[in-house]
């Protein structure tokens, strides 16, 4: 029996009876139980599926697993079980007498790292086989629903969870062996668990977040199975073209208008053209502020002549003496 196989020996009791166990098991659990009565519960009481109901059934199992446990539990899981590996000897000071022993701090690492890939590993395979034993129980209630479940692409997600968590799981193991205490890597686990919520949306596809956050690797890697298919995710609104679809909106005062809300700037606000090059290449502020002040200084000096209004123009109506003005004022802009 070689030194590391021992060490594993060793790392395999002192877990008989550690919590890490239990967040192996109870996780996978809680996410079962979370998908099958928040999610799945209420097709329960359909006597038939539509085709739109029965495709979006089927998509459900790999759409939670992507949101949900690749989102909220196995990030924390990933913080919790190095932790819970290093407490024993946190706990009881025994870093002193293992150091004293004829093996290597080195080996103690790979053997908990070790012991580590094994539990996470242990915990994917906990949730592929609790979706398909959900999803049978689920046809078995309902006959309607009993649908296929898709184990390749389930098989697939998870695979790419347990790859793209290696570079956090090691962050996580390095900071469970040097620092003492239990509570660093839940608040790491948490910080990766908002960074994952704000830096992972389709909507924010720059590499740098994708690639170079650990937090955000697992549920960008897992994604990518979601983008396949027919249970491919779909684009926020403020992610797509622009389309020219007239969109109702209700004022205050009760009046329905049609307008554009997703307009983008250069569709409302087209850039007009210059007349000339020497007026184009005079940068926008300078124009403002030179010969805004001189035209407003012209038309001051111009009064208004009634007898040029438009026909059907009262001279005493404040919007008409408007009119008025600019139909006798001096086109200063004209020039240009």
């Amino acid at each position: 029996m070689t030194p590391f196989s021992r060490l594993l020996a060793a790392e395999g009791l002192k877990l008989r009876r550690a919590p890490a166990w239990r967040v192996v098991w109870m996780l996978p659990l809680l996410f079962v139980a979370l998908q099958a009565l928040v999610v799945e519960r209420p097709f329960l009481a359909l006597p038939a599926l539509t085709p739109q109901v029965q495709a979006t059934l089927e998509g459900l199992p790999l759409k939670s697993l992507v949101a949900f446990w690749a989102g909220v539990f196995y990030p924390l899981a990933v913080a919790l079980v190095p932790a819970l590996l290093f407490r024993p000897e946190h706990r009881f000071k025994a870093w002193r007498h293992l150091h004293s022993q004829p093996v290597a701090r080195r080996g103690i690492y790979l053997a908990k790292a070790a012991w580590a890939l094994l539990l996470c590993t242990i915990m994917l395979a906990l949730v592929g086989l609790l979706l398909w034993a959900e999803r049978k129980l689920l046809g078995f209630w309902n006959p309607a629903l009993a649908l296929p479940f898709h184990e390749d692409k389930v098989v697939r997600v998870l695979g790419w969870l347990w790859l793209s968590t290696l570079p956090l799981l090691a962050f996580y193991l390095w900071v469970s062996d040097r620092i003492n205490s239990l509570a660093v890597p839940v608040v790491f686990g948490l910080a990766g668990l908002l960074l994952t919520i704000a830096l992972a949306g389709q909507e924010l596809p720059q590499p740098w977040r994708r690639d170079l956050i650990p937090w955000v690797l697992p549920y960008a890697a897992a994604e990518q199975v979601m983008r396949q298919g027919s249970t491919q995710q779909q684009a926020h609104v403020a992610g797509k073209e622009f389309q020219q679809e007239a969109n109702s909106i209700r004022l205050p005062s009760g009046k329905t208008i049609r307008t554009w809300q997703n307009i983008p700037d250069e569709v409302l606000f087209p850039h007009p053209t210059h007349p000339g090059l020497a007026f184009g290449l005079v940068p926008a502020p300078v124009r403002d502020c030179c010969f805004s002040p001189l035209d407003g200084w012209m038309r001051a000096g111009i009064e208004p002549d009634h007898s040029r209004c438009p026909p059907r123009v009262n001279p005493t109506r404040l919007g008409d003496i408007s009119q008025c003005s600019r139909a006798s004022s001096f086109p200063f802009w004209s020039v240009w």
